[in-house]
This record gives structure tokens, sequence and C-alpha cells, in this order.
């Protein structure tokens, strides 16, 4: 046998070997990273970019249901937890919301006679003079819209489709009935038993609800419907639906569709202990917020009392369409909102050349006032009416024309910010089939708390509109960011009472993992603005966070310069009333600064490479960083609550570094901590340190290095000083010695000169 066969022999036995061993490992390691990803915990959030929205194909492989918004530059998707804080430190992301749920809620009412809503706010005399809301516009963004035989509509749209993580959901599949009540009250045909306010619109069912999460959608759902009726050129869009705290993504779109002339009606919500504050989108300006009265023209006891109250509206026992061909009554201020819309829907037509800014003002001069003289805040301006209600009839000639609202997109300012926390208007809705069933059943709406990875819980309550058809449906588990420690979490539930019809569900591990995303919702990303080589933030910014909530500046590459965040004395206010956590995030670092550590005054937040000479920053991974928090011009030192900093180094976790803190005093690092959370090593103290990353091995092998090299030079210096003492006492010892001999040579000295001159002077005699 030749060696070039024994050669080609080997290496091939060789190859076999390698390959029984590689492969088996890549196999694992697959595994075991497929089990990673698999494993790791979703969130939902809303991405609001500077300018361009990047395509969907070159997002990472791991994001789901993109979704892009044609009107704004927004997306919506879910991520793993751990890419958010990636994601906010784009140069191109202005800000991220997390998404969060929206429900519906009932409560029964005795049902009575089936058209008073209609003969209260004056349907009729539209009626009779031929107006019936005939090519006005008009989406209802809800549930779903079954095809009743009482009810026409132009055209609908799902946001549910066949990609959609969900599964696919068509816009005629109402799983509630909530959204063809509120689509029968607004449109169901002329002389139709429950005839709509306006039959003769153009009426468009957006649905933003799918059918496995029962009541319950999400903020990014409702942004996708509001991004489809801008698209589609509609006049009036509906919204049953509302959240606690302001969205700004939600807000931004409100403000484009007004821009173009489009209205936009909500309800204010329900009143409950735990929620006293209307609702959002209801809250904004640029809405027309709907109040509830019953059929004596008094305030519904749930219908939110609040200032933001425009317009108040028939929402007590409204009969309206059901799913499978039925008529039901429901109540709450759901019921109220088509009211207005139908009665400006109706106006839009008898006044086809006023703009929506007018139509509104017309809506406001028409009410009949029922409160306080003026507008009060049970029922704005008063209740909605088609024409005043006088002996005169009105005439017909257009109010003063204002000027038409700019078309042209608006675009967002330093000013703007927000947060989104999405609540279904919190109506009380009443179920009841034709047979008049008065029973009830009582549903709470969870609320909910979130656990940090920092040992703490940010708090977050997502208030919801009460949906008679609707039972606890599961929600979408989202995880929120450990950035936001120290927040304390709350619990705040709300009672829902259901139609008689409904059936109550319960799915306990849903519930839970709505908490968890309700708890998120109140972490809002900002990308600052530079003002003189400082980061500065809107005050909108600040104000739109919830109470309890988390600010987090987040830093891209192009601000890596950046060292500072300047924050004014209202800004710093709002911090503190608020209770809201500021989180400074960069690729290198987060500093988490609880706002109980900020004093009542303009503040500078620092955080700066470490100027003054420090021992061992060579074997520093990374630059030593300096933070300090000054107020009034004074340097803060000492705090009440602990601050968290997480550094980011290459492989903290895996080399076993630990965070160190210098001590200018001692001149010497101490370990600050060695905890790992979310790829960096955390500390925690009440003050404003120097610290940089350290490996513990290597910074012991120089401290103790440069130990002995002390030890050597007092041992060598001590041994020094012996030395000269020993010589200077012998140079002493030896002089006494010598000292009698001296005296001896000294004294023949003089013996011997004085002997001279004695003889010498005999002589000369």
């Amino acid at each position: 046998m030749s060696k070039n066969i024994i050669r080609k022999g080997t290496k091939l036995i060789l190859l076999v070997f390698l390959l029984s061993f590689f492969l088996p490992a890549s196999k694992l390691f697959a595994e075991e990273n497929s089990d990673k990803a698999a494993s790791e915990e979703y969130i939902d959030i809303i991405v609001r970019y500077k300018e361009t929205v990047p395509d969907e194909d070159s997002l990472d492989p791991r994001f789901k249901n993109v979704t892009t918004m044609d009107v704004l530059p927004i997306q919506t998707m879910s991520v793993p937890t751990s890419a958010v804080r990636d994601i906010s430190l784009q140069e191109n992301v202005r800000r991220i919301t997390y998404d969060q749920e929206v429900e519906t809620s009932q409560s029964t009412y005795p049902v009575s006679s089936e058209d008073w809503n209609q003969d209260m706010i004056g349907t009729f005399d539209a009626f009779e003079e031929g107006y019936t809301g005939k090519n006005v516009n008009v989406a209802i963004l809800d549930t779903g819209f079954y095809q009743h035989s009482e009810i026409t509509y132009s055209g609908g749209h799902s946001i549910f489709l066949e990609d959609d993580e969900l599964g696919p959901d068509p816009w005629t599949n109402d799983h509630s009935g909530h959204g063809t009540h509120v689509a029968g009250i607004m449109g169901a045909k002329k002389g139709s038993r429950t005839q709509g306010i306006a039959p003769g619109i153009n009426l468009y069912g957006v649905k933003v609800y799918h059918e496995s999460k029962g009541s319950k959608t999400r903020v990014g759902n409702l942004l996708s419907g509001l991004n489809w009726a801008i698209d589609n050129g509609m006049d009036i869009i509906v919204i049953s639906s509302g959240y606690a705290h302001p969205n700004n993504e939600v807000h931004e779109v409100i403000k484009l569709a007004a821009s173009k002339g489009i209205m936009t009606v909500a309800a204010s919500g329900n009143m409950t202990e735990e929620n006293v504050t209307t609702d959002y989108p209801a809250a904004h300006e640029e809405v027309i917020a709907v109040a509830g009265v019953n059929q004596k023209q008094t305030h519904v006891s749930d219908s939110m009392i609040a200032p933001e109250n425009e317009l108040a509206a028939p929402g007590q026992n409204i009969l309206s369409l059901g799913i499978n061909g039925a008529h039901v009554a429901m109540s709450g201020t759901s019921q109220a909102v088509p009211h207005v819309a139908g009665i400006a829907a109706l106006l839009m037509e008898k006044y086809p050349n006023d703009s929506t800014r007018t139509i509104r003002q017309r809506m406001i001069d028409r009410s009949l006032d029922l409160g306080e003289t003026g507008r009060d805040l049970i029922y704005g301006y008063g209740l909605v009416q088609y024409a005043k209600q006088t002996t005169d009839e009105e005439p017909d000639e257009p109010l003063e024309e204002t000027p038409k609202e700019d078309t042209e997109e608006p675009k967002e300012t330093d000013d703007e910010k927000e947060t989104p926390e999405d609540k279904s208007d919190k109506d009380s809705e009443k179920n009841t089939e034709d047979t008049n069933q008065n029973e009830e059943d009582k549903e709470k709406s969870e609320n909910i708390t979130s656990d940090e990875n920092d040992d703490s819980t940010n708090k977050e309550t997502a208030d919801s509109e009460k949906s008679g058809d609707s039972s606890k449906d599961d929600s979408e588990e989202t995880k929120s960011e450990d950035q936001t420690t120290d927040v304390e979490s709350n619990k705040n539930q709300n009672k829902e009472e259901e139609s008689s019809e409904e059936t109550e569900t319960t799915d306990d591990e849903a519930d839970k993992k709505s908490d968890k995303g309700a708890a998120q919702q109140k972490t809002v990303w900002i990308r600052p603005s530079e003002t003189k080589g400082a980061a500065t933030v809107a005050d909108e910014d600040i104000k739109g966070i919830a109470e309890n909530g988390v600010l987090a500046i987040s830093f891209d590459a192009s601000l890596k310069h950046i060292d500072q965040v300047n924050l004014s004395h209202d800004q710093v206010d709002i911090l503190r009333n608020k209770n809201i956590i500021l989180l400074i995030a960069r690729a290198d670092l987060e500093w988490v600064i609880p706002s109980s550590n900020l004093l009542d005054a303009n503040a500078q937040i620092v955080f700066d490479k470490a100027k003054k000479a420090v021992a061992f920053d060579s074997l520093t991974k990374g630059n030593p960083l300096t933070f300090s928090i000054e107020q009034d011009g004074k340097a803060l030192t000492d705090f009440p609550s602990q601050m968290t900093y997480r550094f980011y180094t290459p492989a903290a976790e895996y080399n076993e570094d630990a965070l160190y803190q210098w001590s200018e005093s001692e001149e010497t690092w101490s370990m600050l901590g060695d905890a790992y959370t979310k790829g960096g090593v955390v500390g925690v103290t009440n003050n404003t340190p120097t610290l940089a990353v350290f490996n513990p091995k290597e910074l012991a092998s120089a401290q103790a290095d440069l130990k002995k090299k002390k030890e050597d030079a007092t041992k060598n210096e001590k041994e020094s000083r012996e030395k000269n003492v020993e010589e200077a006492s012998a140079s002493v010892k030896d002089s006494a010695l010598n000292f009698p001999m001296l005296l001896s040579s000294i004294l023949v000295v003089i013996l011997v000169v004085s002997g001279g001159f004695y003889f010498f002077k005999r002589k000369s005699k």
C-alpha cells in the first residue's frame, strides 16, 4: 500500500472523527439557542421615528406583527423585551411607548320606550327637513359589525389580516355586539325599529378588536384604525374607547386628522373611585368629549364629571341593533358618542360649506344647557341638539366661517410627547335582548403591576370601558423593561356589569399577563434635543407620562458627545408631583433617578468622564464616569433614595466584572455591585460617585502589587532611616572615643611650644 493512500485514509478517518464530535455539539447549540429564542418574552411597542420609517423587511426577523402607518412615521410591533433598549438607541427613533389594552364594559338598566333618545336631541326635525347625513363619511372603530338587515354599510376594514399573529378576523365579525350597537345608533335604516340618528351617511366599520381577545384590544390597533380612516377620506371618526394617560402617537394622528378637517368624537369615560379624570383620546382638545344623560335629561351616575366634557347625549337604555338579527339595549358613554356624531353628520349635510370647526361650534351654540349656566363639569356646554329649542326657527345662513384647517401634515415639535394607556371608553353598557331580561353579571377588570428585573416594580393602570358581552379575555403577555426601577405598584379594580345574555368567563393566566403588560405602559422612551451642548426634553414629553411612570431619555450614537441633561424648574416640579422616575440611557450606561432625589428647583444631571486622575484607570473596562446632580448651582451629594447604576461593557457577566466606586478621601476603589441584568453590571447607592468597571481579579492583583510596592517602599525608607541613625550614632561614638587623644595631642603641642620658647629665650641671654 502506497504512502499516499495511507495519508488520504488517515485524513478521511480524522475528518469523520471531527464531524462526529462537532455535529452533535452544533445541534445542541442550535437547540439551546432555539429554546432561548422561544422562551424570550415579547412586548408590544409603538415606535415613532423622526423621519423615514424603515422597510418592514429590513427589521430584525424576530419582530412580529409589524404594522406601518401611512399618515405619520410610526410602526407598531411585538419585539423581545431585550430589544427595546437597542431600538431606542437608533438615531432615527424619536420615541418608544408601550402598547396596552382597551376594554369595553357594560351595566344593566331597565328597558323603556324605544325612541326617546331620538326625540330628545331633535332627530325627527332633521328628517322633516330632509336631512339624513347624506354624503358624509363616518368610520366607527369598534369590535366588528354584524350584517344586520336593518343597516347598510358602505364598506369596512379589519386590521387583522391573514398574516396577523392572532389570525384573520373580518370586519363583519362582531364577536361581542358592541360595534354593531354603536353603528345602529348612528346609521340604522330610516323607518326601521331602531332607526339611526343619521341613516343616510356612508358608514364604514373598522374592526380594531380581535375575536380571540374579546373586549380587549391595544393602542397600536387603535392607531391602525385611525390610520385607515384618514387614508380613506372619513369626515367623522367615532371612538367608543379610552385610556387613562395621554399617548402622543394617538394624539399626533388625531391632530393630523383635525388638520385635514376630520372630526373625532370620543367617550368621556366612566367615573369610578379609582378613575376621576377624562379618558383619552376624549381629553385632547381636538376631540369632542361626550358625557351621558338618562331619559330624564339628568346625569348618568357613572358618566365622567370633568372639565373636558364638551357635549352630553343620551347614554342609558339605548335600544339598537344586536348580533344575530336581534335588538338590544345598552348603556354607557359608548352609546352617547354616536348621538353626537350623528348630529354632526346631519349638520354637515345641511351646511356643506362649513368647516369641521364651524360644525363643532354650531353644536355648542345649539346645545341645551342642563347644568350651571355655561360650560360645566357634568354636561359640558349641554345636551346636543339638531336645532336650538326656540319658538323661531333658526335661519339656515351659515355662521361666519372660520378658516379651514390647514391640510398640511403637522410637524412634531420638541414640545410634543406621549405615553399610551388605553382603556376603551369606560361606560356602562347594557345588553338586553328584546325579552327584557334584567339579570346583572358583574366583572372585575384587573389593573396591573409588573415586577422589574431590578427587584422593583413599575405600576400602571389600564382603565377599561365596560362591555356587556365581554368577560375577562386574554391579553397579550408583555414584560416591563427593568430600566423602570424603584416604582411602586398599585392595583386598581374597576367594577363592570354585563347584560343578562352574557356569561362570565375567567382566565387567570391571561389576567396575569395583562397585569404585566399594563405596567409597562407608563414607560416612555424619548430622544432628547440638544441645546447648548446639553440634552433637553419637551414639556409635553414629561406632562404626558402617567403618575408613577418612567421617563427614559435615550441617547443614540449621534448624541454620544452629550454628558448632561438640563431640566427646568417646572419640569422637575412635574416629575416630583407625579412621582416619575428618570432613566438616563446610553449605549454604555443606565442611571435610574427617583424623583424624590430632586429638589424643587431646576436641575443639571451630569454623567461625564472622570476629570480627576484615579488609580488603575488603565485597567477599567470603558471610561470611569463621574455622576452629579446640581440644583440651584449647588452640587448635591447624598440623597434620600437609592439610585441604580448599570454599566454596559463587553462580556461583563462572562468575565465576572464588577462595578466599583472611587473614594477620593481614601484614594481607592471599593466594589459597589456585581449583579448582572440585561447584559450590564449593576450597583445601587444613594450618592453620586465616580464609577468604573473592573475585573475583580485584575484589580485585586494590581492593588496587591501596589500595596506591596508601598510596603517595600515603606520598609526601604525605614531601613534607610535606621541606617542613617546608626551611622550618626557611630560617628558620635567615634568622636567621643577620639576626644581624650585629641586633648593629649593638643597638650603635647602646647608643652613643646612652651618649652621651645623657654629654651631659646635663655640661650639668647
